[in-house]
């Protein structure tokens, strides 16, 4: 039974013939079970299996759990504190999850969300509007009433948004697709995965063109993350590897074990022109690095540049000093103090341990004879304490560290500082700057810069808008335009309407999630799937395509 999602097992439990010792025992327990799985199917969690490991759960789903066992606690007088509850969920889903969230408000309970999904905030009885910008440059409280009291504010940058949204496509016109894909042609447009039979996915064929973007959509669980991250993934490095026009199912099972639910059979028939790619890039929603010394800089991979530029400045060569000096990791420049963390750890007994600045370096990380190294006037600790913007324009002559700053300011993190502690960034804040991070792997290196060749990536997003304003959604859907223009393949698996509504080329996986999905539902251009009578997202999509 453990194996069974939610909705099998109320069914299963509703079919059970007991004896009279059974019932007698199973009276009080089984309406308790079921209570608490329509829960489960009320927060859109049916298609979960009940044993399935928790460190396997996304965060949306986490906490849909924690909220659905609060459903069935039947509390009132609370308080109820919400960060993000609508986390990969598609906008059918959320429509559920409000009513949830209205269901505990009916029963005399406080809901406070934290959210920049429109339709949580339009549903709202009161809002919190905080700016104008982020960072810095927030911090005010700009306007406190109800949705009207926003639309009509001038200050409000969300009144704006929720006021006009975003026009679509934002480009004017989508970028024409290729001719129908043929399996054999010198020149392809398209790549082709065959077969496809990973998990709950029936064996449809996907199709994706070339330098489109692409959007993958489909109700949670339906195999959207199955089909691209866990199958058309590992398929494309296999075939970069093998240098492979066209790759068999078993070619792909036998360097990466991947087979059908049967495990009979490889989990596709074909892939086709996987091999046109330099190298597939996946942003994905895993954590960044969470300690002290990890910084935006260091994350980026930038800080390594930037040592190296101060390493070779002329009064570092006469000192001696490498890069390594540069570093706040090594004895040789950081201050011996706080050990390169600009910060000294307190231990409190019998309270949590807190950081105070370091008084030697007063929070710059390095030894005072590292300051008399300087570029312009600025010495490393002056760099790592510049916001990107500032960065962008300092280190406007050396070409890949130009472009790294930029790439921060376009995905809307310009006001974070380059030595920032990573563990100081909102959730949204690490998703861009993995963001960031991944695409700054894919820019041109010197030798591809100076022969004038652009290489091809294929590049997989996971619901990059997770944690985003629609302000900051509107500049993740230019950058994303601007990868495409580059030459590059981009995919997005993402529930947000204004990311589908953008895309060249649409594809939905469906129509319910777990054994209920992986069919492909739609491949095609966005208004196509208006005409589709099966599809959950076409309600959704058509406010934002006519």
């Amino acid at each position: 039974m453990l194996a069974m999602d939610s909705k099998t097992l109320l069914q299963t439990l509703d079919q059970l013939e007991l004896d009279t010792r059974g019932q007698a025992v199973a009276t009080d327990i089984i309406p308790q079970i079921k209570e608490r799985l329509a829960f489960m199917e009320e927060v859109g969690l049916g298609y979960l299996g009940m044993d399935r490991s928790t460190s396997t759960l996304s965060g949306g789903e986490a906490q849909r759990i924690r909220l659905a066992s609060q459903l069935g606690a039947n509390l009132s007088g609370v308080l109820y504190v919400l960060d993000e509850p609508t986390i990969g969920l598609h906008p059918r889903d959320n429509d559920r999850l409000l009513e949830s969230i209205h269901s505990l408000k009916a029963r005399g309970n406080t809901i406070l969300v934290v959210e920049h999904d429109e339709t949580t905030m339009r549903q709202a009885d009161q809002i919190l509007d905080l700016g104008p910008g982020a960072g810095i440059h927030g911090g005010t409280l700009l306007e406190h009433g109800p949705l009207n009291k926003l639309l009509k504010s001038k200050k409000s940058l969300t009144g704006k948004y929720l006021r006009d949204g975003i026009p679509h496509p934002l480009n004017g016109t989508r970028r024409k697709l290729p001719g129908k894909w043929r399996a054999s042609t010198k020149s392809p447009t398209w790549l082709a995965l065959q077969g496809a039979r990973l998990r709950n996915h029936k064996g449809d064929d996907l199709y994706i063109p070339l330098q489109r973007l692409t959007a993958v959509c489909g109700v949670s669980g339906s195999g959207k993350s199955t089909m691209i991250r866990d199958l058309l993934h590992p398929a494309l490095k296999v075939a970069i590897k093998a240098k492979k026009r066209v790759l068999t199912g078993k070619a792909v099972q036998k360097e990466t074990g991947l087979s059908a639910a049967d495990r009979e059979s490889p989990a596709l028939t074909k892939l086709h022109d996987g091999n046109v790619f330099k190298s597939v890039i996946e942003v994905d929603q895993n954590p960044i690095g969470k300690t002290p010394r990890s910084t935006p800089a260091t994350y980026l991979g930038a800080f390594d540049l930037i040592r190296n530029f101060f390493a070779g400045l002329p009064t570092s060569k006469v000192r001696g000093y490498t890069a390594s000096t540069f570093s706040f990791n090594t004895k040789n420049g950081r201050c011996e103090t706080c050990k390169g963390v600009g910060r000294v750890k307190l231990e409190m007994n019998f309270l949590a341990d807190t950081y105070v600045q370091c008084e030697d370096c007063n929070g710059r990380r390095y030894s005072p004879q590292m300051e008399d190294i300087r570029w312009n006037g600025k010495s490393l600790s002056d760099v790592l304490a510049m916001d990107f913007e500032a960065a962008a324009e300092f280190f406007d002559f050396h070409p890949r560290l130009k472009e790294m700053m930029d790439l921060m300011v376009e995905t809307g993190l310009g006001y974070l500082t380059l030595g920032q502690s990573s563990p100081t960034l909102s959730g949204g804040e690490a998703q861009r700057l993995k963001l960031a991070s991944e695409i700054a792997k894919g820019l041109q290196n010197h030798k591809e810069r100076k022969h004038g060749h652009i290489p091809q990536h294929f590049m997989i997003l996971e619901e990059p808008t997770i944690g985003l304003h629609l302000s900051d959604c509107e500049k993740l859907i230019h950058m994303l335009h601007r990868l495409v223009d580059l030459g590059h393949t981009v995919v997005v698996i993402e529930h947000n309407p204004e990311i589908l509504a953008e895309a060249d080329y649409l594809v939905e996986v469906g129509p319910e999630g777990g054994d209920a999905g992986g069919r492909i539902l739609y491949q095609g251009v966005p208004e196509g799937i208006l005409q589709q009578e099966n599809s959950p997202t076409s309600n959704y999509l058509e406010p934002l395509l006519q």
